[in-house]
């Protein structure tokens, strides 16, 4: 394999699947030239039109282009005339449900060298739209009025990624905006379709980490407590599946710790952790992440999802020894 891949793309005759927020590709590079990556992207019956963004990376520094594709035959070029040994990396700021996105062909001119190693840490972030970055972008970027538009939307400045260049860890994100461990604004919930996230409609499908996580963050309840009462639910109701989707974290990453981060009714959430799950003593924790709303639609802004970050890498560092 020429690349190495983060979070949860899928391998099919297409090319490399890349459908969820900071999913990346990364390759090694003896180059003489032209470097670039070529992708196809196409709507599907359950996503809308493609609209996707990706962030750049040569040798670890920030590309100051901002990719975009759109439907058919794609080709971003990540440098020109570049000599030497360099890392190249490519990560999808843009949540599911905008098109499916396969990387067909990486072109160097030069020759691959081995792809990048593992990082020592990997952890899962699941969640919603704090997770995936969802209207982070300031509004002078775009004079598109709906704040949940694509181009709003960074997950290489929400705090997963932010967290994983912090601890120089490996970071997979499963979440949506708008969803739930109980209810939400969608007809799933993140219950229904952890196992098989990202191909969320489609159950025959189920993912299999080929490297299970050190770590799972679970940053919910935001939208269960939003929609819990018209849904005939109770509070307690919501509470016993963020316990479910815990232990569902657990069995599919055996050995990680698991970090709930509650987005509402804190305390009761704590107790939930503690009385239901055995807290620490069976690798069960609570952390609060604090965000502002200075973000589009109320949601957190880039200033905020900093200040998750560093409430999270002091957690995990003191959680580590």
């Amino acid at each position: 394999m020429k690349y190495k891949a983060q979070g949860r793309p899928i391998k099919t005759d297409k090319g490399l699947l890349i459908l969820s927020s900071a999913d990346s590709i990364e390759f090694n590079a003896d180059c003489n030239g032209r470097v670039s990556v070529r992708f196809y992207c196409e709507k599907t019956e359950h996503t809308g039109d493609v609209d996707v963004y990706f962030t750049g990376y040569v040798d670890g520094e920030r590309l100051p282009t901002r990719y975009h594709v759109d439907a058919g035959e794609n080709e971003l070029v990540l440098a020109e005339n570049i000599k030497g040994t360099h890392t190249f990396k490519l990560v999808r700021q843009t949540e599911w449900g905008v098109g499916d996105i396969y990387m067909n062909d990486i072109l160097v001119e030069g020759e691959f060298l081995d792809p990048p190693a593992d990082k020592e840490l990997f952890i899962e972030f699941v969640g919603d739209s704090l997770v995936t970055g969802f209207g982070n972008q300031p509004d002078e970027i775009s004079d598109i009025t709906w704040g949940g538009a694509p181009i709003y939307q960074d997950a290489t400045v929400a705090y997963p990624y932010l967290v994983g260049e912090a601890l120089d860890a490996d970071v997979s994100v499963v979440a949506i905006q708008g969803i739930g461990c109980c209810c939400g604004g969608w007809l799933f919930t993140m219950n229904d379709i952890y196992d098989y996230y990202p191909r969320v409609n489609e159950k025959d499908y189920s993912y299999k980490p080929q490297r299970p996580a050190d770590i799972v963050v679970i940053h919910l309840l935001g939208n269960d407590r939003d929609n819990f009462e018209e849904n005939g639910k109770t509070w307690e109701d919501v509470l016993d599946k963020a316990k479910e989707l815990c232990l569902m974290a657990r069995a599919k990453h055996p050995g990680a710790k698991i970090i709930f981060s509650p987005a509402d009714r804190i305390d009761e959430a704590k107790e939930m952790v503690e009385n239901k799950l055995g807290g620490a003593n069976n690798g069960y924790y609570t952390v609060v992440l604090p965000m502002d709303c200075g973000g589009k639609m109320g949601h957190p802004s880039t200033v905020g999802h900093n200040k998750a970050k560093d409430i999270l890498v002091d957690f995990i560092k003191e959680l580590r020894g």
